[in-house]
């Protein structure tokens, strides 16, 4: 029990650490370059990453930048939790127009099957483009 509240405390700990390097590479940054810079973050992160993705879904309304769509914040927060854990995150976003209106959705991808991201856009999901 002990074990798991200090992996819980670790995993807030490192979220509060990606929560700054997000905020400062998206201030003034193209999506191409705040993706290359997180994902060029150095390993070292103990984090489990099934862990650091169940704490981030409870923390994620939270969290700063609040400008961002949910999806995309979720994105960049895993790029850098998931790029220190040793694995190799991929950035996709996918963007709809149906008439004047353009909707658009990003999720993360490994190389490993059980940490994929993605989920059907919802309402809260989706952002404006």
């Amino acid at each position: 029990m002990l074990e798991r509240a200090f992996a819980v405390a670790w995993t807030f700990a490192a979220i509060a650490r990606a929560a700054a390097r997000v905020c400062f590479h998206e201030r003034g940054g193209s999506i191409p370059d705040i993706v290359s810079r997180l994902r060029s973050t150095s390993h070292g992160s103990a984090c489990d990453p099934r862990l650091s993705l169940a704490v981030l879904e409870r923390f994620l309304p939270f969290l700063p930048p609040y400008r961002l769509g949910r999806c995309v914040k979720r994105s960049f927060y895993l790029l850098d939790l998931w790029s220190r854990a040793g694995l190799s995150p991929s950035f996709h976003l996918g963007l709809r127009e149906t008439g004047e209106d353009r909707r658009g959705h990003a999720w993360i991808t490994t190389r490993t099957r059980e940490y994929e991201t993605y989920r059907p856009p919802d309402v809260l999901e989706a952002f404006r483009a």
